[in-house]
């Protein structure tokens, strides 16, 4: 039987109570917090329910006075769980785009965005005709979610005027603001904006400020237009590499943009302006960063000047293996490539097998001038390791195909000694393969005009060398139909 009057039990029995307390109202409080979340959840699905159809027709471009009205009649918070979902989508069409920015401005949503960015804190909702009270601040806002949420509206919206105040939140203490903010100004494209950020970018490399973060500030002055480019120059001259090499990526990467969208894209004075025209071709090609050299060589190739032949194959040249590499990558985008063929040619015996290896890429992809003259290098070449990175290119890219369709249609010259070749040891098992998937008659054409060839070959080696077996032969498991075997 228990004692009570045990002080030890007592003791037991008030600790016991607690727990059980503290359990239950936890689970109360677990409970009540589910509770306001169903009814949270409640409320927002039934408001966009009821308002989807007028936001609709709003979007869709039907003008509708009532629907206005009736959108003002909501609380400024209520708006903003109307529209959010719009705002979280990844894309929204430009005709979308125009009404939701038209209507955003009427209800006073910039206007509210715009004050939270400015006082670094949440701004009172606008009185409506519901009841709401004025100067009561909303204390959900005043959190910094709700700061990177305006940041994003501002900046998925393309609201131009609003680019000062999105500088001004570079310097916000949450680093989640600083990312937001470099998204919209991204996103804004405002050309006023471009050069403060390569200040910012500036700071940021010498060390007088640590944020924003580098990698986001590089990623934002990409997104921008090439026009704002010239904006680079005070940092592509600067005078420590450590500026000058973010800048010339960012360069880069923006004309390796715009090359991409634009075939035929061409590099002119009236786009980067003269300074930036020959800071390219007499300063940036030959800096002593030689990551700076590499990142230039990926955008002379672009640049509509007749020094720039002679850049490139001083570039080719160049004592640093990565800088070759890039340079050869980029001749593929070339509008004098031409010139270069046998300075291309040339990086085939480069020391480091991946410049090799870019080379065989460039030249296959400069069309037949470029593919004749690998095949000769091959042809004319006792460097075992290259002939074999050219037959893995050229089984890769397909053209072991191309080279037995054009053998059969009779083709001569560096083809065709390419397709004796690749039948020996070269490719044999590359070329059986070929064989092997063609048409049944492409496979006799190519044997009817490669038979008397070997025969030949093989008589010829005999007599000269008798005892002697030949190296060239027909590739292995590869068995001849009764007709010729015969």
């Amino acid at each position: 039987m228990v004692n009570i009057a045990d002080p030890v039990t007592q003791w037991a029995f008030i600790v016991l109570v607690s727990v059980v307390m503290g359990t239950g109202a936890l689970i109360a409080v677990a409970f009540f917090r589910r509770w306001q979340q169903i009814r949270y959840v409640r409320y927002v699905h039934t408001l966009r329910r009821e308002y989807r159809p007028v936001l609709a027709g709003l979007l869709s471009g039907a003008p509708s006075p009532s629907g206005i009205e009736a959108l003002r009649e909501l609380p400024m918070a209520d708006l903003e769980l109307l529209l959010d979902p719009l705002f979280s989508r990844r894309k929204i069409t430009e005709r979308c785009l125009v009404f939701l920015q038209a209507l955003c401005a009427e209800l006073g949503l910039i206007e509210l965005w715009q004050t939270r960015l400015a006082n670094g804190l949440a701004a009172a909702p606008k009185s409506s005709k519901n009841g709401a009270h004025k100067g009561i601040p909303d204390r959900a806002v005043m959190r910094y979610l709700l700061r990177a949420k305006s940041i994003r509206n501002l900046g998925t919206l393309r609201h131009q005027p609003s680019w000062p105040l999105l500088i001004k939140a570079l310097d916000d203490r949450h680093p989640d603001i600083q990312l937001v903010s470099l998204r919209s100004l991204a996103a804004l494209g405002a050309p006023e904006s471009f050069p403060l950020l390569r200040e910012r970018l500036r700071a940021v490399v010498q060390g007088e400020t640590a944020s924003p973060p580098l990698p986001g500030l590089q990623a934002a002055m990409v997104s921008f237009d090439l026009t704002c480019a010239p904006a680079l120059l005070p940092s592509l001259q600067h005078a420590d590499r450590q500026v000058r090499l973010p800048a010339t990526e960012i360069l880069r990467a923006m004309v390796c943009r715009a090359a991409a969208r634009q075939p035929g894209f061409t590099l002119t004075a009236q786009l980067l302006t003269p300074p930036m025209m020959e800071l390219l071709v007499t300063g940036l090609a030959v800096d002593t960063c030689s990551e700076t050299r590499a990142r230039a060589a990926e955008i002379i190739p672009f640049v509509a000047d007749p020094r720039a032949p002679s850049v490139l194959r001083n570039l080719l040249h160049d004592h640093q293996w990565f800088v070759r590499l890039r340079t050869v990558r980029a001749l593929t985008h070339c509008h004098a490539a031409g010139t270069l063929h046998a300075d291309i040619r040339e990086c085939l015996r480069d020391p480091h097998w991946r410049v090799r290896e870019a080379a065989i890429q460039t030249l296959i992809s400069l069309g037949p001038e470029g593919r004749h003259q690998l095949y000769d290098h091959f042809l004319t070449s006792s460097d075992r390791a290259t002939r074999e990175q050219v037959i893995e290119e050229i089984e890769r890219r397909g053209l072991m195909s191309a080279l037995v369709e054009e053998y059969t249609a009779g083709a001569k010259g560096v083809e065709a000694l390419m397709v004796g070749q690749l039948a020996g040891d070269a490719a044999s098992r590359g070329l059986s393969g070929v064989l092997c998937a063609s048409r049944p008659e492409i496979l006799q054409k190519f044997l009817d005009r490669m038979l008397p060839t070997v025969e030949a070959k093989l008589s010829f080696l005999e007599k000269a060398n008798p005892g002697v077996e030949s190296a060239f032969r027909l590739p292995k498991g590869r068995t001849l139909p009764p007709n010729l075997a015969a």
